[in-house]
């Protein structure tokens, strides 16, 4: 118990450092402020984007791959964003600034940052389908759900970050059991990733997702929150191994019903989400 403590507290201070946020270029930082504004400009993201050759290399790789691939190789930014439009080049980016933080060589932490991009992808996907399938583009949903699903779990990576560099800094002996740390990222990650998209300047809707996506009092008004959170537990349940008491919770759920999804929507959510995964697990 003593033990674990220690490294609470050894962890818990760290993960308050800069040098245990997720890296981000200025250009990256930027670029990621300008495509969760309200009306984000074309001509400004390519050039962002075009302006970094392997973000470039990277967003080319991911339009090309099997999630978006059409009839022609897409060999341009700017044909990537007149084939695909704006907002996907915009979930695409994101997708490419933050996938390389999700990855160490260190092999404890690899799994659970593996399993974290996995869960994260999912959310992105998931959300931004729901929100098509239920038509929620009149409170901006469509355009903010990829990036907001991508974005809520920012938390629990700075917690492994954090965890990785004292580990090598020698500040603890050994890495807590899986089971304590999930329970430590439980507790701590959602207030982390509130003061991590708040310290990159994004508008509010997103770091209160990151905050709000698990507590049991909520804004019922909030459509992205709703659709979020439910996404969130529905990409859980099918982690956990899809529990039928999982599913009935999650039919019979306040996000559900304020979203007007029945257990048949949820089941199309799932296969949606299946079939994606099968993709960008091939897309890497």
């Amino acid at each position: 118990m003593e033990k674990n403590q220690a490294i609470i507290d050894v962890l818990l201070s760290q993960v308050k450092k800069e040098d245990s946020l997720p890296p981000l270029s200025k250009n990256s930082l930027l670029l990621q402020q300008e495509i969760t504004k309200k009306s984000p400009g074309f001509k400004k993201i390519e050039k962002m984007i075009k302006s970094d050759p392997a973000l470039t290399s990277h967003i080319l790789r991911i339009a090309n791959s099997v999630v978006y691939k059409g009839l022609e190789q897409i060999d341009t930014v700017k044909e990537a964003m007149l084939r695909l439009g704006t907002q996907e080049i915009s979930n695409i980016a994101s997708w490419a600034i933050h996938q390389s933080n999700f990855q160490t060589k260190d092999s404890f932490i690899k799994t659970f940052k593996s399993k974290l991009w996995v869960h994260s992808l999912s959310v992105a996907v998931g959300s931004s389908w729901t929100a098509k399938y239920l038509d929620l583009d009149a409170d901006e949903v469509v355009s903010k759900s990829f990036i907001s699903g991508l974005l809520h779990d920012m938390g629990s990576l700075c917690l492994l970050i954090a965890l990785e560099k004292v580990k090598k800094e020698k500040k603890i002996a050994d890495y807590p059991s899986d089971f304590v740390l999930n329970e430590l990222i439980k507790k701590f990650h959602s207030d982390q990733g509130y003061q991590l998209l708040k310290y990159w300047n994004l508008p509010k809707e997103f770091y209160t997702i990151a905050r709000d996506h698990h507590t049991e009092e909520f804004d019922q008004s909030d459509s992205l929150l709703i659709l979020i959170r439910l996404v969130d537990k529905i990409c859980h349940k099918m982690e956990n191994g899809n529990k039928p008491e999982e599913t009935a919770a999650i039919v019979s759920s306040v996000e559900a019903n304020l979203l007007g999804l029945s257990e048949i929507g949820i089941a199309e959510i799932e296969i949606k989400i299946e079939s994606a995964q099968k993709k960008f697990n091939r897309t890497g």
